[in-house]
């Protein structure tokens, strides 16, 4: 097992669908085989990029097997989402993840009824305590319609195996805030990223980590950006932001889910839409998305 803090660059790489709708294992390995040789410094699968939401456990499973063997002695260490409807559910996903080799676990409070934070607490104590892996707490607003608490996220950090927050707001103000009162509370030592890309692209803050789907579409792009954010280099971080604001406005106004399997497959990780009921990007979203990937890449050949 490697160690992974959830530091530096988080790649999330979707996971990639034959059209009727099967896991492409095949691309899924060789996806993961080039993120590991790429410059990112993490990845983790099965977050929402990865479609974990509308994967059977078996599948998940098959899904974590693949790409701690596709990575396997690259030295990049390879985390899992294991956020599901059931604190019995995410716990066997835990147990299946660990037995695969993963190195780390990333957990959001998925429900279909919404979460109280008691009830939060209970379930990452829970991992927590049935786990030996470091474990990632996930605010993922969009997503599970649950804005985690800063203070009791800090307050989990104080559980040995809590590691990380990976977290997001509405302006790049509102997170540095929510980040200067987690680094007052929580355990000395635990990281801090920020999951958002318009955030991450429009701050490039370098002593946080970068958690996004776009590393994993785009890896040696977003590695030289944040390569340029950690160097201090100005005009290299201006250069970038410049280069993938087109595409962080083209992603703004389309869904997420379908704009980053489009993304991928314009990238050149060959999948089909997400699964039903999802439906993919109108063609034209397409080519807009085609187009921003273009000025990304000439950045990069600059």
């Amino acid at each position: 097992m490697l160690s992974m803090r959830f530091s530096g660059l988080v790649a999330y790489p979707v996971t990639p669908f034959f059209p009727g709708g099967m896991i492409d294992l095949v691309t899924f390995s060789g996806q993961i085989a080039r993120l590991a040789d790429s410059g990112v410094d993490e990845i983790c699968v099965l977050g929402t990029a990865g479609s974990f939401a509308y994967l059977s456990n078996e599948e998940r499973g098959n899904v974590v097997r693949t790409a701690v063997a596709a990575a396997e002695g690259s030295g990049v260490p390879v985390g899992v989402g294991i956020s599901a409807l059931t604190t019995q559910q995410v716990l066997e996903l835990a147990w299946d993840a660990e037995n695969a080799g993963a190195d780390a676990l990333v957990v959001n409070p998925l429900s279909y009824v919404s979460l109280r934070s008691p009830e939060i607490a209970d379930q990452v104590e829970t991992v927590s305590s049935s786990v030996s892996l470091p474990l990632c707490l996930d605010n993922n607003p969009a997503t599970t319609g649950f804005v985690y608490p800063v203070d009791l996220a800090a307050e989990l950090t104080h559980l040995e195996n809590v590691v990380a927050f990976k977290d997001t707001a509405d302006s790049v103000r509102a997170l540095q805030n929510r980040r200067h009162l987690f680094e007052q509370l929580c355990e000395p030592g635990t990281a801090f990223g920020v999951s958002s890309p318009r955030l991450i692209v429009d701050d490039a803050d370098p002593t946080t980590a970068w958690h996004t789907g776009l590393a994993a579409a785009l890896p040696r792009e977003f590695a030289a950006f944040r390569a340029a954010a950690v160097a201090g280099d100005d005009d290299g971080v201006r250069r970038w932001r410049e280069a993938f604001t087109p595409l962080i406005e083209v992603l703004r106004w389309e869904r997420p889910l379908s704009s980053i399997y489009a993304l991928n497959d314009v990238c050149g990780v060959h999948t089909a839409a997400p699964r039903r009921p999802i439906h993919p990007v109108t063609s034209q979203s397409r080519d807009r998305i085609a187009e921003a990937v273009q000025t990304v890449r000439h950045a990069m050949a600059g």
